[in-house]
């Protein structure tokens, strides 16, 4: 008998490619099933078996797969609301003047589990938050007189007081109610009607035109007051120089009466001492002068004829 040669084994082969990305993927899958992520301007409420178990901060976190756990994410930025009604209805001041006031409020979800529980959607908590808005802007306005809000003087103004009074109405109500927090109550806009607005024009502009003229006459009487002092200091400085003026010329006269009690002395030689100083002051540098001898100082250059004849006549 011939022996028949064993079976060859066939080998199956394995391919590990695709085993890992298979691996990949299911590990992709439960990530996706049992993790979370939570943004940077975002809180997540954890809601487990239809009850709030938690809140979660920005990151990876753990979950159970629905429906035993469910994950609510919230923006928790702040925004900026104007009010969805009353932005443009007439509200009337205390002194009963019609204005139309515009309000915006800045807020942010404070309380994640009050306000899921509360509101159904931002959109209902935006709702009602601009009925407050609505109510407090009619209610606060009403406090305050018109020249409070519209006034060209900053020590007038209340607009600072009034925004305050509308948060004190707004924040903690919405705060109880849907866990809303209002971080601010700002007035965006003041403004009158049509019907009523060239009336304020006029006013406005004969308040000013009188300031101008209160202006004009506060000056003029300053302008006076500057001269009546000018004028006084001008009749001061010229009785100071008159009297200065006065005393020197005493001490003149004093000085002249010494010199005088000298030339009394001698009169003869005090007119010709006078005579030369003359003549000194008006032949400063060398001159040629034509003059006549009859005009004072220039006398003393006459000859007198009859005494020199007089003198050189021949003695006998």
């Amino acid at each position: 008998m011939s022996k028949s040669s064993p079976e060859k084994v066939s080998k199956v082969p394995v391919y590990w490619s695709t085993i890992l990305l298979g691996v990949v993927v299911a590990a992709v899958f439960l990530m996706a099933i049992f993790t979370y992520q939570v943004q940077e301007n975002e809180r997540a409420l954890v809601i487990t078996i239809g009850k709030i178990s938690g809140e979660r901060g920005p990151g990876l976190h753990l979950r159970l797969p629905l429906p035993i756990q469910e994950i609510v994410k919230f923006d928790i930025r702040q925004r900026c609301f104007d009010g969805n009604v009353g932005n443009l209805e007439e509200t009337m001041t205390a002194d009963e003047k019609n204005v139309i006031v515009g309000i915006y409020t800045i807020y942010s979800i404070k309380d994640l589990s009050r306000f899921k529980n509360a509101a159904k959607s931002l959109a209902s908590a935006e709702e009602y938050l601009s009925n407050r808005m609505r109510t407090a802007k009619g209610a606060v306005v009403g406090k305050y007189r018109f020249d409070q809000m519209i006034n060209t003087d900053p020590k007038k103004m209340m607009l600072s007081q009034m925004e305050a009074d509308m948060y004190k109405q707004i924040a903690p109500d919405v705060m109880e109610r849907y866990g809303i927090e209002v971080a601010k109550v700002g007035i965006r806009t003041i403004s009158v009607p049509e019907k009523i607005s060239g009336e304020i024009a006029k006013r406005m502009k004969t308040e000013r035109e009188t300031a101008a003229v209160r202006v004009k006459q506060r000056g003029n009487v300053e302008a006076e007051n500057i001269k009546t002092k000018a004028n006084q200091m001008k009749r001061e400085e010229i009785t100071k120089a008159e009297a200065k003026a006065k005393e020197l010329m005493a001490a003149g006269d004093a000085l002249a009466a010494k010199h005088y009690a000298v030339f009394n002395q001698n009169p003869e030689l005090a007119a010709f001492l006078r005579k030369l100083d003359s003549l000194k002051r008006i032949l400063g540098t060398k001159t040629t002068l034509i003059l006549d001898t009859e005009a004072t100082p220039f006398d003393i250059f006459k000859i007198k004829v009859g005494s020199l004849e007089q003198d050189n006549a021949p003695k006998k």
